[in-house]
């Protein structure tokens, strides 16, 4: 029977849950609790899959990148790439991704292209990892699946003429390095020879200012004298004045 309330003068009175309704709500909490382990299980699991394929292609990409610079410049025209590749990439992959098992990583290093394009040839890196479910309830689903990375960049195989003329080239950078010092010491000295160069021209125009000034003064004494035109001076002019 249903719980009833009665109302009286000592207020409402409910009744006890009759066991129907009690195994009603485990019932539904039993339906219930299979939906909403199922979604956090999906939540869950599926985050970790997503942050695990993140670090697959992170190690990927570090595995190609190390393998590439150890390629550069080695001449592998044709066939496929060094055995001893596979260290490199997987001590790179390892460094990129700590969190994973380094012992459950599958590495393939492979060349795109059966022979050198020029100088360059394509290096690819593909690293294969299971899927790990940290709920059971997921993990026959996942089991199985594998998450997959790849990286690829072009390597220039063949090294162009300059390759390996480092040495010469310091030299070269040390001679133009020398030379600028040079021609900044000259440049200090023609600024220290021009400015001397200027002081004198302003003297010698000092002079001249002078030197004017003093002629125009004696012209002026001349025509006051009444002795203008001056006569040649000579020994006559001389003698004269010395009467």
């Amino acid at each position: 029977m249903p719980a009833r309330a009665e109302l009286g003068s000592r207020g409402p009175a409910w009744a006890p849950f009759s066991g129907s309704e009690a195994g009603q709500g485990l019932v539904e909490l039993a339906l219930a609790l299979p939906v909403l382990l199922a979604v956090a299980s999906a939540i869950i699991d599926g985050a970790w899959a997503f942050h695990q394929a993140g670090l697959v292609a992170a190690a990927a990409e570090a595995a190609q990148r190390a393998v590439a610079i150890e390629d550069t410049g080695a001449g592998h025209c044709a066939g496929a790439p060094p055995a001893a590749y596979a260290e490199s990439a997987q001590t790179a992959a390892r460094a990129a991704a700590p969190s994973l098992d380094a012992a459950r990583l599958s590495i393939a290093i492979e060349y795109l292209e059966p022979a050198c394009t020029g100088r360059m040839r394509t290096l690819a890196v593909s690293i294969r990892y299971p899927v790990a479910a940290l709920t059971p309830w997921l993990a026959p689903l996942l089991g199985g699946r594998w998450l997959t990375g790849q990286a690829a960049s072009a390597v220039e195989e063949l090294p162009p003429p300059w390759w390996g003329q480092a040495d010469q080239v310091r030299a070269q950078q040390a001679e133009i390095a020398s030379q600028q010092a040079q021609i900044a010491s000259l440049t200090s000295a023609y600024n220290q020879e021009a400015a001397q160069l200027a002081a004198q021209q302003a003297e010698i125009a000092r002079l001249v200012s002078a030197s004017s000034y003093y002629y125009g003064q004696w012209q002026a004494a001349l025509r006051t004298t009444g002795a203008w035109p001056p006569g040649p001076i000579g020994a006559d002019a001389i003698g004269d004045g010395a009467r």
